[in-house]
């Protein structure tokens, strides 16, 4: 009954936010085509599900899951993945890309490295955009580039976090809610927005953006106004008409997105 309820309550933002990670990470590398994934306290396999849909190329499936009813619900999602009974110190890679998501509450920075370890390529953590669940994502990511691993997103560089310390980095994604959805929330409302906090890091340097939009850009008449995210720290911008390319990829950009043009 409890897997039911989360699959009906939860698993669709957590699917979402994971999809919507692997969205930006695809975005800053487009060629990358990973070929196997070790997803650490999988639960029924939603953020696995979210990442087969982003890269196609990835064959080798490998879960692992604390509860034995998790993993059956997951079998029926991910029929030819292989899962393993256990917590998240039986973890074993080698795997393309290593998926943390909704889990780093349970792990301590020590667990964390020992899944970086596990990764011939890339490691992903996926948090709540709360307060709480950013401060995991920046122990997290401390710990992987002080392991020697690189900062792919959402920071367009490997430096401490410049947001000051009553704040905290967080995106949000919509998604639709289905009768089902709005039946097991005893809600109305067509749609929600999942908040999520993240990391991704790789062995090899990956190309960085110029600026990552870290607020709802504000869309006004000839000028749109930005909060980003800088290799010098966090800047309010305001792109005008005038500054053409600019302007254009400003007035287009969401909550999240990358900046390619120099502001």
């Amino acid at each position: 009954a409890q897997v039911a309820a989360y699959l009906a309550y939860r698993a669709p933002a957590t699917y979402a936010a994971a999809a919507a990670v692997f969205r930006r990470v695809a975005v800053q590398r487009p060629g990358w085509e990973p070929r196997s994934l070790l997803d650490v306290g999988a639960g029924p396999g939603v953020a696995t599900w979210a990442a087969t849909e982003q890269w196609p190329s990835l064959a080798e499936l490998t879960l692992v899951e604390v509860e034995p009813e998790m993993i059956a619900a997951g079998r029926e999602l991910l029929p030819d993945a292989r899962w393993f009974l256990g917590d998240v110190g039986d973890a074993r890679g080698p795997a393309d890309l290593v998926v943390v998501s909704y889990v780093l509450g349970e792990l301590r920075n020590l667990v964390a490295t020992r899944l970086w370890e596990q990764a011939a390529d890339t490691i992903a953590f996926v948090e709540p955009g709360t307060p709480a669940g950013y401060r995991r994502i920046l122990d997290a990511r401390a710990a992987v580039i002080e392991a020697g691993g690189y900062t792919v997103a959402p920071c367009p560089h490997d430096l401490p976090c410049p947001l000051p310390a009553d704040d905290w980095c967080h995106f949000a994604v919509r998604l639709p809610r289905s009768k089902l959805h709005r039946r097991a929330k005893g809600v109305e409302l067509g749609y929600e927005d999942e908040k999520y906090s993240y990391a991704v890091l790789s062995r090899e340097p990956a190309p960085k953006a110029e600026a990552r939009v870290i607020r709802q850009p504000q869309v006004r008449s000839g000028h749109v106004n930005l909060v980003t995210c800088e290799p010098d720290g966090i800047h309010a911008r305001t792109a005008s008409r005038k500054q053409g390319a600019l302007y254009k990829e400003a007035k287009g950009a969401a909550w999240g997105d990358t900046l390619n043009t120099p502001c």
